[in-house]
Order: C-alpha cells, then sequence, then structure tokens
C-alpha cells in the first residue's frame, strides 16, 4: 500500500467512509484526475490578482428606475383590509 492509499483510507475513515481493497483503484484514479485538475489552476499565475468574493461581477444594468406613477392613499389602501391595526394590515401569524 503506498502513501496516497494509505492517506485515502485514513480520510476515508475519518470520514466514516469504509474504502475496501476493491474500491481503492478507482478511488486512486478520481483522486489523480482531481490532482490533476489542482495542479493546473496552481499552474495559472494570478500575481496582481485581487481575490473575488464572486467568480464574476453581476450587471445590473437591466433594472429600471422606479417611478411613482399612481399613487393611492393610506385610506385607499386599508378599506378592504379584512383587519387594521395602527394603520397596518393585520394577517395571522404564518411561523409558528
Amino acid at each position: 500500500m503506498n502513501d496516497t492509499e494509505k492517506m485515502l483510507k485514513e480520510l476515508g475513515r475519518k470520514t466514516m467512509f469504509n474504502v475496501s481493497d476493491a474500491e481503492m483503484p478507482a478511488l486512486l484514479e478520481e483522486y489523480n484526475v482531481f490532482m490533476s485538475h489542482v495542479q493546473a489552476l496552481e499552474a495559472i499565475d494570478t500575481e496582481g490578482i485581487e481575490p473575488l468574493a464572486f467568480p464574476y461581477e453581476i450587471e445590473t444594468t437591466f433594472l429600471r428606475e422606479d417611478v411613482a406613477d399612481h399613487i393611492i392613499s393610506r385610506e385607499d389602501a386599508l378599506k378592504n383590509a379584512h383587519d387594521v391595526q395602527e394603520n397596518q394590515i393585520k394577517v395571522p401569524k404564518v411561523v409558528g
């Protein structure tokens, strides 16, 4: 058993997965694919690049400015409400 297999067995034990000897070749293959992806990412030059909290910027130019074009009075807004308390519509509790 090589060092990688020992590490994967120990990691499996720590995460409560029993890795059998029959499963080890497939797990090693997946591990090698993963590590090749990690090596490819490590090869990218990130010198002078600021870290991002999100992988790309979201453009919000599709949003429009709100323009109030039809304003009703508070009385009109509340007149059809079933239950009004202190100029607010009272609704049943929905979270217990």
